[in-house]
């Protein structure tokens, strides 16, 4: 199983409601995403990162699939791109 990890922050929080949903709506429906997750991260102050989304593979090659996907491919580029502020990705096995 391969986990993918996005920890970033929005460059306009207002924004949150909006990529819960599309996140929700689009990366749902892709063949070989699985338990698709948008979070919040709790606690004030200094943090690096304030949003997380999750996905889960069964394989590296699922992943690469899910890349090209027309439905990942739009939520990158119409919602997540254009709003986010900070970037960490990272996939655990």
């Amino acid at each position: 199983m391969i986990y993918k990890v996005l920890l970033f922050n929005l460059s306009d929080p207002s924004k949150e409601s909006l990529m819960r949903g599309k996140t929700t709506e689009l990366l749902t429906s892709v063949p070989g995403a699985a338990n698709v997750t948008f979070r919040r991260a709790v606690g004030q102050g200094d943090l690096k990162y304030r949003y997380l989304i999750t996905v889960d593979f069964d394989s590296m090659q699922a992943h690469d699939e899910y890349m090209v996907h027309e439905n990942h491919v739009r939520f990158s580029k119409e919602y997540f791109r254009p709003n986010i502020s900070e970037l960490l990705i990272q996939f655990f096995e």
